[in-house]
């Protein structure tokens, strides 16, 4: 039986279990499943400078069901840095990078003990795209992705695309390639049925209103929201609404108000920063096309989630984009804003390419969750 440690205090502490953290409980409930692992999940313990374990069964039905009694997970048992054994592995798969335990610090302990150290990264944004994040996490995801390159006997990723980047850094710091595993995120999400009860009018008013595009996540600057509005004032054909689905995040004032000064704001212009799980589902089931300008992604889940809806995709050309979409989706040129609105409208009159992408989405199957966690295991096992 390996022992495999996980370090879930972002999730202990956190409010929103979307993206990153929603992940962790994908995985952790089916991993928990496999044979030979032992899973030991803790938590960073300000007070004792030391990890607190968690109550295994208590996380993993967290995970499953969702029932939140995290104050009762805690078992008050403490675990010293060094008393986590030779042999074990210590598999950090959550935003480790914004705990007080710096990776810098931890990881040459663990090394030293005969941990094996494997880390899951998601994304480089803040080595690759700085100018997208804040100093403090610049900062911190630095020491972490650092200590990762030094220190870590595998790195797992979920794209080509972030393996390449990751590769990219070595070569230009000189520094020694690390074995980097690319692992498909699931993305069987979509099997639910909603009860056309539970969507809001807001969301129905929408859709009865005409035909739109739509951009489902958080409203930041990396994902370029900016560029659908721009395509927005230069022309969209027959009368084509604009829909973001997402809270908003930091540095987003100046775009707020944009959205809130347009004219037709809550009439062809919409922003929904409390869409529920139900909202979201009816506006990918219904809208004529997902549109992603991103920057830059680690893995572009919503073409994914898209997809097994059987909607079609207009996307930036950016590496990550061109891997999830492949011949499925259509393309046009990072930040060209007149290409996006071309798009578009071409789109919207070529009724025989509208047909051959939808043939090509018919039928397709996301990656599953499963498949993820299996390899995950065989991963976490492997000598």
């Amino acid at each position: 039986m390996r022992k495999v440690y996980i370090d879930i205090s972002m999730i202990m502490i956190g409010t929103k279990f979307t993206g990153i953290p929603r992940v962790v409980m994908e995985l952790v409930k089916r991993i928990a499943k496999a044979d030979d692992l032992e899973l030991v999940f803790v938590e960073y313990n300000l007070s004792k400078d030391a990890f607190e374990i968690i109550d295994k069964d208590k996380f993993i039905e967290f995970c499953n069901h969702g029932k939140d009694q995290r104050r009762k997970m805690r078992t008050g048992r403490i675990l010293a840095f060094e008393e986590i054994e030779k042999d074990s592995v210590f598999f950090d798969i959550d935003t480790v990078w914004k705990t007080r335990v710096r990776r810098s610090f931890l990881y040459p302990i663990l090394k030293k003990n005969g941990v094996k150290i494997i880390t899951h990264i998601y994304d480089i944004i803040p080595v690759s795209h700085p100018q997208f994040c804040a100093k403090d996490e610049i900062l911190n995801f630095v020491d972490y992705f650092g200590a990762t390159l030094d220190y870590a006997d595998e790195i797992v990723v979920n794209s080509k695309a972030t393996k390449d980047a990751i590769d990219d850094v070595c070569q230009t710091i000189n520094h020694e390639s690390k074995e980097i595993k690319v692992v498909p995120l699931g993305g069987d999400f979509t099997k639910k049925i909603y009860d056309e009860n539970s969507v809001s009018d807001e969301v129905k008013k929408i859709v009865a209103n005409g035909k739109y595009v739509l951009m489902v996540g958080t409203i930041e600057p990396r994902k370029n929201h900016r560029l659908i509005l721009d395509a927005y004032d230069l022309g969209l054909d027959e009368g084509m609404q604009v829909v973001f689905a997402g809270f908003i995040g930091q540095g987003m004032d100046e775009l707020t108000k944009r959205i809130e000064n347009y004219k037709e704001n809550n009439e062809k212009v919409w922003h929904l920063g409390n869409a529920s799980d139900a909202d979201i589902d009816y506006l990918y089931r219904h809208c004529f096309a997902l549109t992603y300008p991103s920057y830059i992604e680690g893995f572009g889940l919503p073409i994914i989630e898209s997809f097994a809806r059987g909607v079609m995709v207009i996307a930036a050309d950016t590496a990550i984009n061109m891997e999830i979409g492949g011949d499925r989706a259509v393309y046009f040129k990072q930040d060209a804003a007149e290409e996006l609105k071309d798009t578009i409208n071409s789109l919207l009159k070529e009724t025989d390419k509208q047909a051959e992408l939808k043939k090509l989405i018919e039928g397709y199957e996301p990656p599953k969750w499963d498949d993820t966690a299996l390899r995950m295991a065989e991963i976490l096992k492997d000598k």
